[in-house]
């Protein structure tokens, strides 16, 4: 276990990890981080002090979570730790031993979105660096309007589905200071509905009065 709680007192970043005693001698206790589980019953092991969802992830892999799941000693009853970054042969055993959460990007799981929306997310922040517009996912005929029309210094930047401007597919908003700097300039993405997904804002910041940029700071939201 880890040598110190990775958590802030009396709060964890994840909820749950709960397993069950289903071991065929009804008389063993199971114990996993030295914590009894008697037959029938069940024990959250995020509940226990010191252990965290990274002591859960590598008992899964190679400890003694996973030899117990083999042995058909438990079966895991619930949990919502982000296993993601589990190879496809450990996600049909994790499957196979109860957990239905975690183990990918889906919009009833950890992560809170599909994955269409997760790989426009990815979209976002790919357009975000510069690359210039919409590539693979989106259709072809994408329409691009920039204003104001003719102005060396435009603040809006706006891919549409078409020249028809009926439905944004990002936006780019852009702000100059006095000495026409970009200072800030905000992304948005919108789905296949056009309501708005996700957001990119980056803030730059120079040195003195040069006009070269010194550094940026990325919020996502």
């Amino acid at each position: 276990m880890s040598t110190m709680n990775e958590f802030a007192p009396y709060t964890k970043k994840y909820t749950r990890f709960i397993v069950k005693n289903i071991c065929q001698d009804r008389n063993k206790v199971i114990k996993i981080f030295n914590y009894p589980i008697l037959f029938g019953t069940t024990r959250d092991l995020l509940a226990i002090p010191g252990v965290g969802e990274s002591d859960i992830r590598a008992s899964l892999l190679k400890g003694e979570i996973n030899v117990k799941l083999r042995a058909l000693d438990i079966i895991i009853v619930d949990s919502d730790i982000d296993l993601l970054q589990f190879n496809l042969d450990q996600k049909i055993f994790l499957q196979n031993a109860g957990i239905t959460n975690g183990l990918e990007v889906t919009g009833n799981g950890l992560n809170g979105l599909t994955d269409a929306e997760h790989k426009t997310l990815r979209q976002l922040i790919h357009l975000a660096d510069g690359v210039g517009g919409p590539m693979e996912g989106f259709a072809s005929g994408a329409y691009r309007e920039i204003l104001p029309t003719s102005d060396p210094f435009p603040t809006s930047i706006i891919w549409w589905e078409s020249s028809a401007k009926l439905q944004k597919i990002i936006d780019k908003t852009i702000i100059y200071d006095a000495n026409k700097r970009i200072i800030s300039i905000t992304f948005k993405v919108y789905d296949e509905n056009g309501l708005l997904l996700a957001t990119v804002t980056d803030t730059l910041s120079y040195s003195g009065s040069s006009m070269f940029e010194n550094s940026r700071t990325r919020i996502i939201s």
